[in-house]
């Protein structure tokens, strides 16, 4: 049966009058209900994120957070699928992921404040180009150390100087571009480099030292926008797991999955996705997406 808008409306608002309930099974619960119906949720949300009940204000802003969260997970999957894709809106979208509190207008800002910085500079070639991230300070970070998801975003990335040499040689890329060199992306012997035409590549693990020797023709070349955003936030998924967060599994799983909001993650093993194994205790009560007080997003 489908509720009639007015019926709809009504029956939010009973589930808004229970979210300054100072138990946290009806607040909770609550939330959870009103998360069913994000189109109608969000203009009465808005009405109530300065209300004076403390309690009230801060599931409100909770609400808001996890529908920006999805908002977020659904714009992500959209820019994968589309034909074609933006490479630094993507780049943009993996930093989101993860550090979900940040603002977009400031991350372009803060890539714009960078090319800025790169047009000053006489990049003719990919010499020039190698030599200017070497001048930058754009390093990989240790060994140990090539896994954590700073090194796949590129605020921080931008900000640090350190990042994996993927997302490295993506901002080579986009610089490279701008000053309108032909250049792609490529895969050797497991490190990625930039490579022009005339095979000519350069490598942030070799401290964007020119290799000319190589003249690579058949490589593992990177063509495909899509493919490096699969692999950056792949990256990040891989950390999640590793450091068992249930809120960026979930985040980045659904993201990449296009799995709805409202289903579980059944391709994963329990506690994250699928079924609780028979006689396994339950894992203790978590926050759900976004760090907050459970509803799941």
């Amino acid at each position: 049966m489908v509720m009639s808008h007015e019926v709809s409306t009504t029956y939010l608002k009973r589930l808004l009058g229970l979210l300054d309930d100072p138990s946290e099974t009806v607040g909770t619960g609550a939330m959870a209900g009103l998360l069913q119906h994000e189109a109608e949720l969000l203009p009465l949300l808005a009405e109530l994120q300065e209300a004076d009940n403390p309690l009230l204000r801060k599931r409100v802003h909770q609400l808001q957070a996890i529908l920006t969260v999805r908002e977020r997970r659904r714009r992500f999957l959209s820019l994968l699928q589309s034909r074609r894709v933006d490479l630094l809106e993507g780049m943009v979208e993996v930093h989101l992921l993860w550090f979900d509190n940040d603002s977009r207008p400031a991350l372009f800002e803060l890539f714009q404040s960078f090319l800025d910085v790169a047009s000053n500079n006489r990049i003719k070639t990919i010499e020039d180009l190698g030599s200017f991230m070497l001048r930058s300070g754009f390093n990989v970070p240790p060994a140990g150390e090539l896994t954590d998801p700073e090194n796949y975003c590129i605020g921080t990335i931008l900000e640090d100087r350190i990042g994996a040499d993927i997302m490295l040689c993506v901002i080579a890329l986009l610089v490279g571009a701008e000053a309108g060199l032909e250049l792609g992306l490529v895969r050797v012997m497991g490190n990625f480099a930039v490579i022009n035409v005339a095979g000519v590549m350069i490598c942030p693990t070799n401290d964007w030292a020119v290799d000319r020797a190589s003249k690579l023709k058949n490589g593992d070349f990177w063509n495909d926008p899509a493919a490096i955003l699969k692999y950056a936030s792949l990256m990040l998924f891989l950390y999640a797991v590793g450091s068992d967060s249930f809120r960026y599994i979930h985040t980045i799983g659904h993201s990449l999955s296009g799995v709805d909001e409202q289903s579980g993650l059944d391709f994963l093993p329990y506690p994250y996705g699928g079924e609780k194994p028979s006689g396994e205790a339950s894992p203790p009560e978590t926050a759900a997406d976004a760090g907050h007080d459970d509803p799941r997003q």
